[in-house]
C-alpha cells in the first residue's frame, strides 16, 4: 500500500501482514519491556524516556532489516515517524490495557534496575 501520509509503518495499516501483526504485538509489550529497565520511584517524564529510548531501538532495528532486506537505502526520516507511531502506541497501550497489571510489576520488580528503598509499584 503506496502512502504519502503514511510511510511503512510498523503495523502496515491498510495491509496487515504476520510481518506488521508481530512489529504491532512488540509494541503493545514495549511497556513490559521498559519496565525491566526503569525503577518503580522514578518520574513519569523519565519512565517515559526509557519508553522512548526502546521505541527508537525498535523502529530503527526494523527499519534496518527493512532497507537491508529491500537493497534500498536507510531512510532516517520514516524511521524517525515510526519511532513516534510506536512509542505513541505502545504508552496508549499501556495506559488502556498494561498499568496496573501484574506482568507490569512483575517486570518492574523483577528487572535488573532496582529501588533503594525497596521494591514498590506505584
Amino acid at each position: 500500500m503506496d502512502s504519502i501520509i503514511f510511510p511503512e509503518l510498523p503495523t502496515y495499516v491498510g495491509e496487515p501482514t504476520l510481518a506488521g501483526l508481530l512489529s504491532l504485538a512488540v509494541t503493545v509489550l514495549l511497556p513490559i519491556v521498559a519496565a525491566l529497565f526503569m525503577k518503580s520511584s522514578w518520574s513519569a517524564f523519565r519512565k517515559g524516556l526509557v519508553l522512548l529510548v526502546l521505541a527508537a531501538l525498535k523502529a530503527y532495528a526494523e527499519a534496518w532489516l527493512g532497507a537491508v532486506n529491500n537493497d534500498e537505502a536507510f531512510n532516517f526520516t520514516a524511521a524517525a515517524y515510526s519511532t513516534v507511531v510506536q512509542f505513541v502506541l505502545a504508552v496508549v497501550a499501556y495506559v488502556g490495557l498494561l498499568r496496573n497489571t501484574a506482568p507490569q510489576r512483575a517486570a518492574l520488580v523483577g528487572g535488573p534496575v532496582k529501588d533503594r528503598h525497596g521494591d514498590y509499584v506505584r
